[in-house]
């Protein structure tokens, strides 16, 4: 695991709204306090009190950063940072449950409202669009978005075996992904794995206790041995090694090509992984779906699977695929052994996956220039014959989800990461596609407004 570089609030007063620079310390420790009570990123806070020379302005230059107004009268400082910035958020922490009442009412008071609205504005019309965050949920969102790109940016991706020839939308070039994401590609022979395996026997305590945890689990156990358990669990033991020998956060396997060499699936093995806060595997040397599976898993999500979609006209997809993990929203889920669906050898989880569950669809693709994005709920439903593992996903529009289609394999995930994911295309530059925008939004009454912080004075 690497080290995530803090992102940077920058908060601005003017003196003429501030002339007490006491109460401005206090204030910007109240407001330092709370913003780093609502996420686990991490953040280092700066304050721009009164006029800031050109040159105190330089170091922020190339950055990622939130600016915070605390009062009016500071546009022109907030146009000059940001020119500066790499990418810029603005918070509007005057807004209600932003921040603590009292300290909103004081930066509303002191108009930072105007100060916000004209910058955004003037960003806008310049063609550098900032980031407006209305919320502390919206502060939330990009700060964990900035820490998983800048996770990404620094990962190590090993890609065991050259990816399948029929996932003919994944991108095969590693220097592309050095240049688009910032992450590396290590391609390593499948016969390095193979070779890992052998130097593993089915007693090593590592495999035969995952086995074994495996097999108890397990409600259902069919045409399947704990001998199957074992030698996958040889294969999981042999993926983690690979990673900790080439400190690697995450793998891209050409499973299919697995089978005939040492007659088993990697489908419990990378569903192993994948069960891990610290490691990813994705299947069939997909590499657009492994930096998929990293980004939703470093915002946070606890399931993270690879499907096939099967797209139907009435708005809805049915997702089946043979490497879901054990875990999801906190709890473990049931599941039996099985054969591996297209090869009929080796061993394979069938997860039976919840329900009436808000979920998130995404996909890096495009030859790593666009990021979509789709939000539904789950359905449970009769299972298919097709892979073991099965969901059904209502969706705004199957149309919609055709127009956006980057590759047949679709990342799911359970909650809602569409604002991170949003924040995540801009801070990587991708188009962002999919369908947020026929998400519709809950109406809320006339009378359920906020009530006033403050009197106003005209």
């Amino acid at each position: 695991m690497h080290s995530t570089p803090a992102l940077s609030v920058i908060a601005l007063a003017s003196s003429v709204y501030w002339p007490d620079a006491e109460e401005l310390r206090r204030a910007f420790a109240t407001l330092s306090v709370e913003l780093s009570a609502a996420t686990t990123a991490p953040l280092e806070f700066h304050l721009i009190h009164g006029v800031a020379p050109a040159e105190s302005l330089a170091v922020f230059s190339g950055r990622t950063a939130v600016l915070c107004p605390l009062s009016g009268g500071i546009q022109p400082l907030l146009v000059e940072l940001g020119q500066r910035l790499r990418h810029c958020a603005l918070a509007n922490a005057y807004l209600p449950g932003f921040v603590s009442d009292k300290l909103a009412a004081s930066l509303l008071h002191r108009n930072a409202h105007p100060a916000c609205t004209d910058f955004f504005a003037h960003s806008r019309l310049t063609g550098r669009p900032v980031s407006w965050l209305g919320s502390r949920a919206s502060f939330t969102s990009f700060a964990a978005a900035h820490a998983a790109v800048a996770a990404l940016a620094v990962a190590r991706i090993l890609q065991i075996g050259p990816t399948e020839p029929w996932v003919i939308n994944s991108s095969r070039n590693p220097l592309r992904f050095r240049e688009a994401l910032g992450c590396t590609i290590i391609p390593l022979p499948a016969e390095e794995l193979y070779a890992e395996f052998a130097l593993i026997p089915d007693e090593a305590p590592a495999a035969a206790s995952l086995a074994d945890d495996w097999w108890r689990g397990a409600g259902q156990h069919v045409g399947t041995a704990p001998a199957d358990a074992r030698k996958a669990a040889r294969v999981a033991v042999a993926m983690r090694r690979l990673l900790e020998r080439h400190r690697a956060d995450a793998l891209a396997m050409a499973c299919f090509s697995m089978i005939g060499a040492l007659d088993t699936t990697s489908c419990l093995a990378l569903s192993t992984l994948n069960d891990s806060a610290a490691t990813i595997g994705a299947c069939e040397g997909d590499l657009d779906a492994a930096v998929t599976l990293f980004l939703l898993k470093r915002l946070g999500a606890d399931f993270v699977w690879i499907a096939n979609p099967i797209v139907h006209d009435s708005d809805c997809i049915d997702l089946a695929h043979c490497t879901a993990p054990r875990r999801a929203c906190g709890a473990l889920l049931p599941y039996r052994l099985l054969r591996h669906h297209e090869s009929g050898r080796g061993i394979a989880p069938e997860v039976r996956l919840p329900g009436e569950r808000a979920v998130t669809l995404a996909r890096i693709g495009a030859d790593l220039t666009e990021l979509c994005v789709h939000s539904g709920r789950t359905e449970a439903v009769e299972k298919q014959p097709t892979c073991h593992t099965q969901i059904r996903v209502h969706l705004p529009s199957s149309r919609r989800f055709l127009d956006t289609l980057n590759g047949t394999h679709v990342v799911m995930s359970y909650g809602d990461f569409s604002e991170p994911l949003v924040h995540c295309a801009r801070l990587l530059g991708l188009r962002l596609t999919g369908s947020l925008d026929l998400v519709t939004p809950v109406p809320v009454p006339l009378r359920a407004g906020p009530k006033p912080l403050c009197a106003c004075v005209s």
